[in-house]
């Protein structure tokens, strides 16, 4: 039996039919880490067929994504954009007997796909019952739209990939990419070979990395294929780099850098009350404030510029804006933020010959430490 590769922020149906179904329930158990072959149920659902269609349908992808918890310190690899989500659907008929029973075992990202992307449809079948799943599942290898890298002097380059998972003995596997080949022109500097047999959603995503020097361009190798993305080194000395770690359209972790002008600020609200600095002397003094102020809040912002990036970087502009959470490095930390474009004009070589996106973030904490 396949594990099946679902995308938790677009619907994930279960359609679930038998000739003599009346009602059905689905156990639907959502955990991370190391396989485990009976979880402990998260929910217990029940449908009643509609006008004696001998069908139901769920719709499980609002209950998985609130199990997603994100963790990034810097480290790649166990971010919690993984979930386990196992289903077992028990139809019965009019007179309460259970029916064939259908087992799902899924891997869900934290992914998403666009409208024209539409649904992919998977089916199973047991005895005389069908269960018919339609999601969209997207890319099993390549796990970043932009097939060009502006890398940073020296960068160590993470590569999302999806591992091959293997559980029950062998049964259950999702295939996922072979190796990744780190190329300088035609020779590979760096080959890696992507995992086999994994049971944890801790490395379903492998960042395939590569310290070397000079690289030109990253080879994803997999059984329908290769997929090649171009590396170019953007030196500047004159502004600070600050890369951005975003959660993709896919559910990876992927780094953006930002190489050219920066302009930090800060936005500060705070209440003001009237006080009575009158003394029993009838008089006041000049140092004693009429006006005090309360309850003072401060968020810091930040401006980047993407520096001169190629038609690719469209999209990935287009997932940073619409990530769900994103961090960036600055003074050795990794520290959250919030995109604030609502709006951006994408750019085209045609067009505009060279692209720069310049955009708006803001620090998602208080500068005053506020946690209670």
């Amino acid at each position: 039996m396949a594990i099946y590769k679902v995308n938790i922020n677009n619907p994930v149906y279960l359609k679930i039919s038998n000739s003599t179904l009346a009602d059905c329930d689905l156990t639907v158990s959502i955990y991370s880490g190391t396989f485990q072959s009976s979880p402990s149920t998260t929910y217990q659902l029940r449908k009643n067929e509609v006008a004696d269609n001998n069908f139901v349908i769920f719709e499980i992808g609002e209950l998985i994504k609130d199990y997603i918890e994100y963790s990034f310190n810097g480290t790649f690899g166990n971010n919690g954009v993984n979930l386990w989500v196992k289903t077992v659907a028990t139809p019965r008929n009019s007179a309460g007997t259970n029916l064939d029973a259908i087992t799902t075992l899924m891997m869900a990202f934290d992914g998403v796909g666009y409208f024209e992307d539409g649904f992919t449809s998977e089916s199973q079948t047991n005895g005389s019952t069908t269960l018919l799943l339609n999601t969209y599942v997207g890319s099993t290898t390549k796990l970043m739209s932009n097939d060009t890298i502006f890398r940073e002097e020296n960068e160590i380059l993470k590569i999302p990939v999806v591992a091959n998972l293997s559980v029950n003995s062998g049964s259950d596997t999702l295939t996922g990419a072979t190796t990744v080949n780190f190329k300088n022109g035609a020779t590979t500097v760096t080959s890696v070979t992507v995992g086999t047999g994994i049971d944890t959603t801790n490395t379903t995503i492998e960042y395939a990395t590569s310290t070397s020097a000079t690289l030109t361009s990253v080879d994803i190798v997999s059984g329908s294929g290769t997929e090649t993305i171009t590396i170019k080194e953007q030196p500047c000395s004159k502004y600070t780099n600050f890369p951005v770690t975003f959660v993709n359209r896919f559910g990876a972790l992927q780094r953006i850098n930002f190489f050219l002008k920066s302009i930090e600020s800060i936005d500060i609200q705070r209440d003001e009350y009237k006080v009575n600095t009158l003394t029993t002397g009838a008089t006041y003094s000049l140092n004693n404030p009429q006006y005090k102020s309360r309850n003072i809040t401060s968020r810091d912002n930040i401006t980047l510029n993407t520096g001169y990036v190629n038609d690719s970087y469209n999209q990935v502009i287009e997932e940073l804006l619409m990530s769900p959470i994103c961090w960036i490095e600055k003074d050795s930390q990794q520290l959250p933020i919030i995109p604030q474009n609502r709006q951006v004009t994408f750019k085209t070589s045609l067009n505009d010959k060279l692209a720069n996106y310049t955009i708006e973030f803001k620090f998602a904490f208080d500068k005053i430490n506020t946690i209670r």
